[in-house]
């Protein structure tokens, strides 16, 4: 939200140029007189043409042509290089074709002559801050902030240190961002102060400070306590203090009038979460679901909406309802990136919902948006090798996934799972061996079950049965750490109790072979 209007930059240039739009009469440089920056010798000849060329670039700045205006004016200045008029007019119609360094050059010049000029340090501070030379906006507002002003310039002060503020806070200088709105406090410049109170609070919110956004929140709420977005903020500041009481009443109080907000009925919902209040946690969500049902039905074009609703069906295990709520996501315009995230998010769903095929279109969709997406290069990799099908494509995407991010855990499970599949179908132990080094790898990173149960399989297929046991026990316990289902317990269980009795048969074979040796000794003669 605006404090104030900030107003575009050529509306500052016309402001000190008081008498460059009262037609070519007012130039210095006129026939049949001299121009003060020049020498008495100027000739008549040069005047005159320095006169044409200006009186040309003013007629086709009235035009609003501004390529013809600064041809004109450029051959102006040529002939009087220190004319404050030529000067000004060529930053305007630089400003209007876009080219704000050329601008930004001709300003600069104006204020060396003009020091004290308020509105032309304004004016190249807003340039400067246009072109993102923030440090140098930061410089000539200040000193802009110090020229003397008359009543006629404050609505442009106030916008100067509006516009310092939010550059000193966008900077992490909150302090002094503050002091530059102190001082339009100071010097009467704000009708509303609520405004102000509501940036600042803002911005602290931006920054984490929650303790100092709660202060200028509650200071806007003082200032107008009809206003209902400052009790959506309060809400928000309370939750994060912990001070949960608080936050319900100012959630309350801003649904009363926006009872629709799913937003804050969702931000709700968690709050009642964490005083452990599942009824009405659950009411909540349901309020939420409700809204975002009907705003989706009606053909929403917020994607946001879309999302959210297929999480919360997500969250019911309602797999079939979320995969028709992202379907019809597809519907609405939408970016490049978000395009490529909707198929991602629904290869999600369909892997979830053991629709396989679909899983794996949908990958390939996202890739086609997306060639260097690590997790969907991960992901259909991955789906490949649960599905024993090209496995050295398989490899080849998830090594793409690994260039992104060398010390991802997950990608290389993947990778030493699917080395673990290739020497099965292939026979060969070296694969085995470069399986257990990534998926060993992949545990120093990301202390997972399904890694630890992937390390216990290939330590058995390479006859290492004791460390086998002890990484399916370890996969046990972080399965039950999790409450994942029992059925993949179950199958762990049922690979410990397997290995458990084979070696218990080995040792007892082992032992059987020992005493025959040791009876045979005896009996030697």
């Amino acid at each position: 939200m605006l404090l104030i209007r900030s107003f575009p930059v050529i509306f500052v240039l016309v402001i000190f140029l008081p008498n460059g739009f009262l037609g070519c009469r007012s130039i210095a440089i006129q026939p049949g007189k001299q121009s003060v920056s020049h020498s008495k010798n100027w000739s008549l000849d040069a005047r005159e043409k320095g006169y044409s060329y200006f009186c040309a670039g003013y007629f086709s700045m009235l035009e609003r042509d501004w390529g013809n205006a600064v041809e004109n004016f450029e051959k102006a200045i040529q002939l009087d290089n220190s004319s404050e008029r030529i000067i000004q007019h060529l930053a305007t119609c630089y400003f209007q074709l876009g080219e704000n360094e050329k601008a930004i050059k001709y300003i600069e010049k104006l204020a060396k002559t003009k020091p004290n000029e308020f509105s032309v340090h304004y004016t190249l501070a807003t340039l400067y801050e246009t072109v993102g030379k923030n440090k140098e906006a930061i410089e000539e507002y200040e000193y802009a902030r110090r020229c003397k002003t008359t009543k006629l310039d404050h609505v442009f002060l106030a916008d100067a240190l509006y516009r310092l503020a939010n550059l000193y806070m966008n900077d992490g200088r909150m302090e002094k961002g503050i002091a530059c709105y102190k001082s339009m406090f100071d010097m009467k410049l704000v009708t509303e102060p609520i405004k102000i109170y509501y940036e600042i609070g803002h911005r602290y919110f931006e920054k984490n400070d929650t303790k100092n956004a709660l202060e200028y929140f509650l200071k806007a709420k003082q200032a107008d306590p009809t206003l209902s977005f400052t009790s959506f903020y309060l809400t928000l500041c309370y939750d994060a203090l912990n001070d949960y009481e608080s936050a319900i009443q100012e959630a309350k109080i801003f649904l009363e009038k926006e009872p629709n907000n799913w937003v804050m009925h969702l931000a709700l919902s968690e709050v009642y979460g964490k005083i452990k209040n599942e009824s009405k946690k659950k009411e909540e969500i349901e309020k939420t679901q409700e809204i975002l049902k009907s705003s989706t039905d009606a053909g929403s074009k917020n994607p946001k909406e879309y999302f959210l609703l297929c999480q919360i069906y997500r969250n019911q295990h309602k797999i079939s309802e979320a995969i028709a709520v992202v379907e019809s996501i597809k519907l609405i315009s939408l970016d490049k990136e978000m395009r490529r995230d909707v198929h991602f998010l629904l290869a999600n769903l369909y892997y979830e919902d053991k629709i396989f095929d679909r899983a794996e279109e949908e990958l390939q969709m996202t890739l086609k948006l997306d060639p260097d997406f690590h997790e969907a290069n991960n992901f259909l990799g991955y789906l490949f090798v649960e599905n024993n099908k090209n496995l050295d494509e398989a490899i080849h995407l998830i090594n793409k996934a690994l260039k992104a991010q060398p010390q991802n855990g997950a990608y290389l499970d993947s990778l030493g799972w699917a080395y673990y599949k290739k020497a099965q179908v292939e026979g060969r132990n070296d694969y085995l061996v470069v399986a257990l080094k990534k998926l060993l790898e992949a545990v120093q990173f990301m202390e997972e079950p399904d890694i630890y149960e992937h390390v216990g399989d290939v330590h058995y297929s390479l006859g290492d049965w004791d460390k086998a046991v002890k990484a399916w026990e370890k996969a046990m316990a972080l399965y039950r750490q999790a409450l994942t289902s029992e059925t993949k317990i179950e199958d762990i269980a049922i690979k410990l109790e397997k290995t458990k009795r084979l070696i218990s048969v080995e040792k007892r074979g082992t032992r059987f072979i020992e005493n025959r040796r040791g009876v045979g000794n005896s009996i030697q003669p």
